[in-house]
Parts: C-alpha cells; sequence; structure tokens
C-alpha cells in the first residue's frame, strides 16, 4: 500500500510539473531570444534549449500520466 500511495504521490508531481513547464514555454522561448539578442546564447543553442524544453515538458506530463494510471490500478487491484 506504502509503494501504491508513493507512487501516486510521485505521478501527480511529474504530471504537474509537466504542464508547468508547457504553460511556461512562452516564457522560456523569450528569455532564449533575450539571450541571443544580448549574444549570450548562439541561435543554435536557443534552438536546441527550445526543443528540449518542449520536448521535456511533453516527456514529464506523460510519464506522469502513465505513472498515474498505473498506480491507480494497484490501488484499485
Amino acid at each position: 500500500m506504502l509503494y501504491s500511495t508513493l507512487c501516486l504521490v510521485i505521478a501527480v508531481v511529474l504530471t504537474l510539473s509537466g504542464v508547468w513547464v508547457q504553460w511556461n514555454v512562452h516564457d522560456y522561448s523569450m528569455n532564449a531570444e533575450e539571450a541571443m539578442k544580448n549574444r549570450k546564447m548562439t541561435a543554435e543553442q536557443v534552438v536546441r534549449r527550445l526543443i528540449l524544453i518542449r520536448r521535456g515538458g511533453r516527456i514529464l506530463t506523460f510519464a506522469g500520466m502513465a505513472l498515474l494510471i498505473v498506480s491507480v490500478l494497484m490501488i484499485a487491484g
């Protein structure tokens, strides 16, 4: 029971973290563009960072949701 509860808590944290990252992608992109304008980052670095942030948010959300389904099935079963 403790394992399934811990799994549920981790799933909720992962899902909420992924949603938060996805909601803030615009802020991250604005910050990256400002860094490029200030010559702190190259255009290539900005593109890589934005791809990482977008994919990372999706991966966190999907992993959290999958773990949420597994933990609910463990608690119900």
